[in-house]
């Protein structure tokens, strides 16, 4: 529940509860890390085919968009945002255990149970996010959101990276013991994490929050505005990006492992790789975003983010496909945090939760759908240069381009930030613009120094020296 506090105490726990609120997130990041790229795996472990990889990423994307569609109802009920983070976080925490052991319960049936378990633990563990995001949006000032967001995205991201590989080394080793075994330690691991989580949230101070009568409308009515509402085409084209991203993205893990050959520490060096400069680099993009504005980022990025699927077309070698997943998640960075503040920007504070509700679910029935027909089409279609996880690529970045012009033409920026045009803005974030302004001052620079004035500089320099019984270098 709120409390209202003086101004000087209320200032003194914003900025302990945002403490709080960063080491929950460090804790959620290990757990996170510990089993985000290893669900996947574990499916195949359990079994499960192309389909039923696809299949799990429906079910758990469609189940976590219909949680989320009603998570601001929830909140409502509950009177309060720390409420709903503590009661799902927690529920999340505890359901770690049986997602991974009840399976083997059930024989033939186990792949089911499990794409039934994890989807329901994934509804709780992202239940609250749109509490979370309208909670923790009132502990940081609109014009620090980016560098905020982007120090705490970088700083949780090396977490999680460091968590990964800890994940991907351990089930290397156990692959000559039992990788059952390593699969309950990395689970147990992970359900500890969150419960620790779970305990810094109870520390948070939620300050006063009061939904308005405006806040409650409905999705027809949210939905009904996309001509006139800058927020409802942002939201509805996102989920038509993700959908285009998920008809690839579930089956990386199934083409590494079963197609490629690739072993359990190839691969997590290859997913952590995009990991790593997700969160590395949106420290940078915190600085565009800020000066050039979120939705300038977001457009530019999912541009170059349709490209990627092609890149994967040319050749199976690690080193190579380690270099474009560096790229990948540098792009990544970029959408991902431009994409969470054009939301803070663009959302008034009582409606907040409600439109991150509403652009979650839209994303979630992308990915759920995308997931769906991805799977449908990497089971059944013809191969294409010996795998037929090269359509999925092709049909993939195709569609992302599409999807990523309409974003570009439907939305406009909502906050006053500096114009730049966006292959300017593309120079920039590269790091050419600066090398070639500091090119053109060094130019600049020595074409106003004189050969003769500079000699009597150094002359009467060197005389002063002297003066003062310093023996000049002759080197």
């Amino acid at each position: 529940m709120a409390i209202v506090l003086p101004q000087k105490k209320r200032k003194s726990r914003l900025k302990q509860s945002l403490r709080f609120s960063f080491l929950d997130g460090v804790f959620a990041a290990v757990q996170f890390g510990l089993t985000d790229q290893f669900i996947t795996p574990l499916a195949l472990l359990f079994g499960a085919n192309n389909f039923a990889i696809g299949f799990l990423s429906f079910v758990r994307n469609s189940l976590v968009s219909i949680v989320q569609f009603y998570s601001a109802d929830i909140t409502k009920r509950l009177g309060s945002r720390k409420k709903t983070l503590m009661f799902s976080v927690l529920v999340a925490g505890l359901m770690w255990i049986p997602t991974y052991f009840l399976p083997f319960l059930f024989g033939g049936w186990r792949v089911a149970v499990f794409i039934i378990l994890f989807a329901v633990t994934s509804c709780f563990n992202l239940l609250a996010t749109p509490a979370w995001a309208s909670l923790v949006s009132q502990y940081v000032p609109p014009s620090k959101r980016g560098q905020y967001f982007g120090f705490r995205g970088s700083t949780l991201g090396l977490i999680y990276f460091v968590s990964l590989l800890s994940g991907g080394l351990l089930l290397h080793v156990f692959e000559s013991i039992g990788l059952f075994a390593g699969f309950a330690i990395l689970i147990c691991t992970a359900s500890t994490m969150r419960l620790i989580s779970w305990y810094f949230i109870t520390k948070m101070y939620e300050p006063p929050w009061h939904p308005e009568k405006s806040a409650d409308f409905s999705f027809a009515d949210f939905v009904k505005r996309i001509r006139v509402s800058n927020f409802t085409r942002f939201a509805v084209f996102c989920g038509w990006l993700m959908f285009a991203v998920a008809i690839v993205s579930p089956f990386f893990a199934v083409y590494l492992l079963k197609e490629v050959g690739f072993g359990y520490v190839h691969y997590t060096f290859l997913m952590g790789a995009t990991i790593l400069t997700t969160y590395a680099t949106q420290r940078y993009w915190g600085i565009f975003a800020d000066k050039f504005g979120n939705f300038k980022i977001i457009t530019l990025s999912a541009v170059l983010i349709s490209f990627i699927p092609f890149l994967w077309l040319f050749t199976r070698s690690f080193y190579y496909l380690m270099l474009i997943q560096l790229l990948a998640g540098f792009l990544w960075a970029g959408y991902n945090l431009s994409t969470v503040n054009f939301i803070f920007d663009a959302a008034v504070t009582h409606k907040r939760e409600r439109c991150v509700s509403y652009y979650n679910f839209l994303s979630g029935l992308g990915l759920g759908a995308g997931a769906l027909i991805g799977g449908l089409f990497y089971q059944f279609l013809p191969h294409l240069w010996g795998s037929n996880f090269y359509f999925l690529l092709i049909i993939s970045g195709m569609l992302r381009l599409v999807f990523a012009a309409c974003l570009f033409f439907a939305v406009k920026e909502v906050r006053t930030v500096q114009p730049v045009r966006p292959h300017m803005l593309l120079l920039d974030i590269a790091g050419f613009r600066a090398m070639g302004m500091l090119g053109k001052e060094l130019v600049v620079g020595l074409k106003k120094v004189r050969p003769g004035k500079a000699a009597k500089v150094l002359e009467k320099g060197r005389k002063k020296m002297e003066l003062n019984g310093i023996e000049p270098s002759t080197s």
